[in-house]
């Protein structure tokens, strides 16, 4: 990363809001219902847990190795050959979610909007934009951010004219099977909201480092709000036929009709999609060049954006054949991917790196 680049905890605040919930809004409602059924409001409180704690093992790690992202201080934690396949793990695990994101982005503007574009298409545009982005450095990032994600935001205000056709009474029986479902529906909102570890990758560059765990928080609220906000509108609106729907709030905007003059606002659930996809593609994008670069021992990121953006075009084909295994695995294996990546990984990290600190005073004061 450029030495320069500064940006502050607002933005990386802004930044996390789009990272989680771009495709957050499409997919979750449908997966936590399949298990939660119509208590699947309560598993984004659930889900707060691991985004708390994957705040402070990126903020603790922080304060033990500052300037570092985790795929430089692993070497110094755990030695050389683990600390360089730890980043290995990392840059592989980025480049192949920024393939997978990149391609369910694509199967939801040619399934739903741009029928007969091709997928190649669809997702070599926004590849290219996110890799000027990247280019561009963390700054351009963070800008991008701030105009896109209040962009992302603004359609969520226009579920309110749903009012008239929701149903509250759809809540009803609470736990009626339970706690079990409820806590297995909240498996992968856990997972997603363990993404805000992705802030070690900006702490580097933050440039009031005390006060992003406090944005960061705040971020991470009002992420859980916007997701129950969405969970709850689908549910007063579909009821027990929503864990049957691909894209609830896809048909939530198309409910939408006001004096019959302001209606069909699939288009700008699209625009909202786009620009929250953007952010998030260029996200992920960006950290993984950044392990790369870390890996290598390379003083500029730079030369190796545009090769690693033709790689992550093939995983977009190599990780996924169609999208029943792209839902499968949003299901089934995203979480436990998350949690190994985001949580365990680096408590491990933190708990070595914590020990040998011990040690080393007991030695001092010896």
């Amino acid at each position: 990363m450029l030495k320069t680049e500064k940006i502050s905890p607002f933005q990386i605040a802004l930044i996390m809001h789009p990272v989680i919930l771009a495709t957050g809004f499409l997919a979750l409602p449908t997966i936590t219902a399949q298990y939660a059924k119509n208590d699947l409001w309560m598993t984004s409180f659930i889900a707060i847990i691991p985004g708390m704690v994957s705040i402070f093992l990126a903020v603790g790690l922080h304060k033990l190795y500052p300037k570092m992202t985790i795929s430089q201080y692993s070497e110094q934690i755990v030695g050389i050959w683990l600390g360089k396949l730890i980043g290995l793990c990392y840059f592989l695990y980025f480049m192949s979610s920024t393939g997978m994101i990149l391609r369910q982005y694509a199967e939801f503007v040619s399934g739903n909007f741009l029928f007969s574009t091709p997928l190649a298409i669809i997702i070599g545009t926004i590849l290219l934009l996110s890799t000027f982005a990247v280019r561009g450095g963390v700054e351009v990032i963070a800008r991008c951010a701030v105009i896109c994600t209040y962009l992302f935001i603004l359609p969520l205000f226009f579920l309110a004219f749903l009012a008239p056709d929701l149903d509250i009474k759809n809540i009803y029986p609470i736990f009626s099977n339970g706690a079990v479902p409820v806590l297995k529906g909240s498996l992968t909102p856990q997972g997603w909201l363990a993404e805000f570890f992705i802030i070690s990758y900006f702490l580097p560059s933050a440039s009031q480092v005390e006060k992003v765990k406090k944005w960061s928080i705040i971020s991470l609220i009002v992420v859980v709000i916007s997701m129950t906000y969405v969970n709850l509108i689908t549910l007063f609106l579909l009821g027990p036929d929503l864990p049957n729907k691909i894209y609830p709030i896809l048909i939530a905007m198309r409910y939408i009709s006001l004096a019959d003059f302001f209606e069909n606002l699939e288009s700008v659930l699209l625009a909202m999609w786009v620009l929250g996809n953007f952010v998030k593609i260029s996200v992920f994008f960006y950290v993984g060049v950044i392990s790369y670069a870390h890996m290598c021992k390379s003083s500029d990121y730079r030369p190796t954006v545009l090769p690693l953006a033709i790689l992550v075009f093939l995983f977009c084909y190599w990780d996924i054949p169609n999208f029943p295994v792209l839902a499968n695995h949003n299901k089934l294996v995203a979480p436990f991917e998350l949690f190994l990546v985001f949580l365990a990984i680096p408590l491990f990290l933190l708990s070595i790196a914590l020990i040998r600190k011990g040690k080393r005073r007991g030695l001092s004061n010896e």
